[in-house]
């Protein structure tokens, strides 16, 4: 274990959130006491941080949880019933707080705003009434293809209001992706913006929306946000903070759909020159008169997000108005330690699950998010420290391979003024970085809160603490409730220091209710290897009280922090017809973590050279988007496979990387390793 570089202030330990839950509640040990608690009582645990994270139930649960159907399907706060938008927005209104910041906002040519609690109940009360009038009702799926911005932060809200479940799409997808995820989730809406602008240049979203709409025909209304999006006026007689909201206990609002009365038109469906889906403007959607919130039993899905697996179509993990809340309140709260005068700011996608975790988990603390749509460094690398001052950012995170890339380019710049906890996700850190995040982004003053979970656990598993001090790269351990362990390919525990799977022997609030239409899947991907126990797929240590992250067990391809399954690679690779087969890789990249390689078996009589090899960086890109964009495509004569024909990526990296190649004995054609060196040799 490194030394501690970084040892928690009286801001933490006498005046932070998880002091003062432990004062509330007689835990004299702190974090450390309190995570024990948790995990040995759990029920006691997640009942007293719902109260305090302020979760609204309409009608009580009648139990925190029910695990009699085991830990995969585990049943929380069953026989409750509530609202995530009653919980984050309106208990604020409530409370008088509704001219608070809800939302800042800023795009790369500098336009920016603000959104106030009462504005975001508002407009996105409106938002829902236009999905009501085009025929959404309670578990419709409506999805979204933005950049990060107000319309995706309102679209969240818009959607759980009226019970609709929301598909979230990474704004840098191309039309294959976009294509298998709403074919998936049978999404009735897409909501898309016109275009998007990075590094000053536009790209047009709208175009590739309408490409993949040829073949997702379950999609029946496109809603197009225009390049200059701006607030559609009040109707008449009607003020935007006139928002009606279910009374604790009422039941769902009627599914009908109805038109708008006060504008006979205002979602009047534009003509389409082609067969397909039905068109309306953002500025109709959210003209119409406001939804009321709906209440809804605990475990109503509100988010669909696809995450990808080594193989087969992309895992659909839902998340519900009951657990998903609670799960990422209590990381926000005790870890992030969000509270009520914070602004919020990750550097993120409205695609990946950072977007709702931090909507959600910062509204419910009735702090700020900031959305910025563009790239952070833009026009130049002092673009991000801008940021964070002009709007007073006081919780910030980004994925280490950001802080790689920063750190190549630090201007030396002074740490933002206001900045006071530094959060990080997606990826394993290097040492290096780790120190530069810290003592030269953050001045030395912040707490680095590394966090480890994914889109199937709804938060987090392993966390950092800001009551605990750190060591660089490392984690506090489990987060609060979690009941994680280290197990080797025995079961068991592996010494300190050696490294082991990370898994769970219990459920937890913000685990993924099933995958979508996928129940055996399910059990198979997560309990399949572990009966009884998650497993996670990531491989950690424990050296003392502290947990380490060093990487994945399987094939996923992570770059810059967006995950990435080989298969949805290699589809579009072997789609050209020079190629036959097919095998993508994730290879280490010092900025952005991994960089995608595809290695390629030309097919029959086909050339595969220089020019055919940018052919296919071309298709993978069109096809996943530009951020998928293949660093090396590599022309092998086969690919290394086991005797069931499984291809043995692994191989392939280490060959790449150098590292031992370990077990050869399920390796069928030996002789393909070498052919491959020689190739990595002359191309």
């Amino acid at each position: 274990m490194s030394e501690y570089v970084w040892h928690p202030t009286p801001e933490f330990t006498e005046h932070g959130n998880i002091a003062v839950f432990c004062r509330k509640h007689g835990i004299d040990g702190g974090y450390r006491e309190l995570q024990t608690r948790s995990v040995t009582h759990p029920q006691w645990f997640w009942e007293r941080a719902a109260a305090d994270i302020g979760i609204v139930w309409h009608t009580p649960p009648t139990r925190v949880c029910d695990d009699t159907g085991g830990i995969a399907f585990t049943r929380w706060f069953p026989g409750g019933r509530t609202n995530l938008v009653d919980s984050c927005l309106h208990r604020h209104l409530r409370q008088g707080r509704g001219r608070a910041p809800a939302l800042r906002w800023e795009r790369e040519d500098g336009t920016k705003g603000v959104l106030t609690y009462d504005e975001v109940a508002a407009r996105s009360a409106r938002v829902a009434g236009g999905l009501r009038a085009l025929g959404v009702v309670e578990g419709d799926r409506v999805a979204g293809y933005l950049p990060a911005g107000p319309e995706a932060f309102l679209l969240l809200f818009a959607c759980a209001r009226i019970g609709a479940v929301l598909v979230p799409l990474f704004s840098g997808f191309g039309t294959e992706a976009i294509a298998v995820r709403l074919v998936d989730a049978g999404a009735k809406v897409l909501v898309t913006a016109a275009a998007a602008t990075r590094h000053g240049r536009r790209y047009d979203m709208e175009t590739v929306a309408r490409t993949a709409l040829e073949k997702a025909t379950c999609v029946r209304h496109l809603v197009v946000v225009p390049e200059e999006p701006g607030a559609p006026p009040d109707p008449p007689g009607q003020s935007r903070r006139n928002v009606p909201s279910a009374p604790v206990g009422a039941g769902a609002t009627p599914r009908a759909s109805s038109r708008p009365s006060w504008a006979g038109d205002v979602l009047q469906d534009e003509p389409t020159a082609s067969p397909g889906p039905a068109t309306t403007t953002w500025h109709r959607l959210s003209g119409a008169e406001p939804a009321a919130t709906v209440s809804l039993p605990t475990d109503t899905p509100f988010l669909l997000l696809h995450t990808s697996g080594t193989t087969g179509r992309p895992k659909g993990a839902m998340h519900t108005h009951g657990g998903f809340p609670v799960q990422v309140g209590s990381e926000t709260r005790y870890n992030l330690d969000l509270r009520p005068d914070d602004v919020a700011f990750w550097v993120t996608d409205p695609g990946w699950i950072m977007f709702p975790l931090v909507a959600v988990g910062a509204t419910l603390a009735g702090a700020c998010v900031l959305a910025y749509q563009g790239t952070i460094d833009h026009p130049d690398v002092t673009r991000l420290w801008r940021l964070l001052d002009d709007h007073g950012v006081t919780v910030f995170g980004s994925s280490p391979s950001l802080a790689r890339m920063l750190m190549g380019r630090d201007p030396k710049h002074p740490a933002p003024s206001r900045l006071r906890v530094l959060g990080s996700t997606g990826e394993p850190w290097t040492e290096e970085a780790w120190r530069w995040y810290f003592a030269d982004f953050g001045g030395k003053r912040c707490p680095v809160i590394n966090i480890c979970g994914g889109t199937e656990v709804g938060g987090s598993l392993l966390a950092s603490a800001p009551t605990l001090p750190q060591s660089p790269c490392s984690f506090s351990g489990p987060c609060l409730g979690i009941d994680a362990a280290i197990e080797d390919d025995q079961d068991t525990e592996p010494p300190e220091g050696q490294v082991g799977e990370l898994v769970v022997r219990h459920s937890w609030p913000g685990m993924t209710r099933g995958l979508w239409r996928a129940r055996e899947r399910f059990v198979d991907t997560y309990f399949g290897r572990r009966p009884g126990r998650w497993s996670h797929g990531d491989l950690v240590s424990r050296t003392g009280d502290e947990w380490f992250v060093h990487g994945r067990l399987d094939d996923i391809i992570k770059v810059a922090g967006k995950r990435l399954g080989p298969a949805e690679v290699e589809d579009a690779v072997v789609g050209d017809p020079a190629v036959a087969e097919a095998a993508a890789v994730g290879i280490p990249h010092p900025v952005k973590g991994e960089a995608l390689w595809c290695f390629t078996v030309p097919a029959a009589g086909r050339p595969l050279g220089a020019p055919e090899a940018e052919r296919i960086r071309g298709r993978v890109a069109h096809a996943l988007g530009p951020a998928f964009r293949p660093s090396r495509v590599v022309a092998v004569p086969e690919l290394p496979r086991t005797r069931n024909g499984k291809v043995m990526r692994r191989l392939i990296r280490s060959l790449v990387t150098g590292e031992a190649l370990g077990d050869l004995s399920t390796l069928v054609n030996p002789a393909g390793l070498d052919a491959i060196r020689t190739a990595l040799q002359d191309q």
